[in-house]
């Protein structure tokens, strides 16, 4: 939801209100039950270490707390956005051991094989393209061998990004694309999606 860098001075642009009040409204509210679904469909164990990289309102990091809590996983919000990460605070706040970590992830210093899961949901396609390959790398360093990268992204012209070109960048860091599909929603538009793994050794 919120982009690292994108290459302009100074800090990454910050939400406004009104765009914060309509992620609430429209994303994590009316869209609910898509979000839901898409969760439900990574089929997680419930005791994962989950990152949700550019976690913006928390539209999917609630139902991934949710699904997690029973069997004792943990979810790692993140964002550059201050702004975003006080929403997904608010709508998280029936969960208080998600962690949140602000900043860029190239930047954090987390150690390797971190999460055995990661979910880079609508958010690829907003980091700068020269930034690319080196977050998906850090990303894909914080994945243990093994692990999952789910990706879910626009490929509108308008606003989005081809599928060929985010199959450019996860694989060049490493990634296998295990599932991929591509299709469109109501209201959301046309998507590429796909599963990717780390290999193990």
């Amino acid at each position: 939801m919120s982009a690292e860098h994108d290459g302009r001075p100074g800090p990454p642009p910050e939400p406004g209100r009104a765009e914060a009040f309509a992620a609430r409204l429209f994303t994590n509210l009316l869209l609910s039950p898509l979000y839901r679904r898409y969760v439900d469909e990574m089929d997680l164990r419930g005791d994962e270490l989950v990152l949700d990289y550019g976690c913006g309102s928390g539209a999917a990091a609630r139902h991934l707390a949710k699904r997690l809590r029973p069997g004792g996983g943990h979810l790692t919000c993140m964002d550059v956005s201050e702004r975003w990460q006080r929403t997904a605070k608010k709508a998280l706040r029936a969960y208080p051991d998600v962690e949140f970590r602000r900043g860029d992830v190239r930047t954090l210093g987390l150690p390797a094989a971190s999460f055995d899961v990661v979910l880079v949901h609508w958010m690829l396609h907003d980091i700068h393209p020269r930034d690319r390959p080196s977050v998906v790398a850090e990303l894909a360093r914080l994945l243990r061998p093994g692990g999952r990268l789910f990706s879910r992204e626009p490929t509108a012209a308008k606003h989005g990004m081809p599928a060929a070109r985010a199959r450019e960048v996860y694989a060049a860091a490493g990634l296998c694309e295990s599932l991929a599909s591509e299709g469109r929603l109501p209201i959301i538009g046309e998507y590429y999606r796909a599963v990717w793994t780390r290999p193990v050794g």
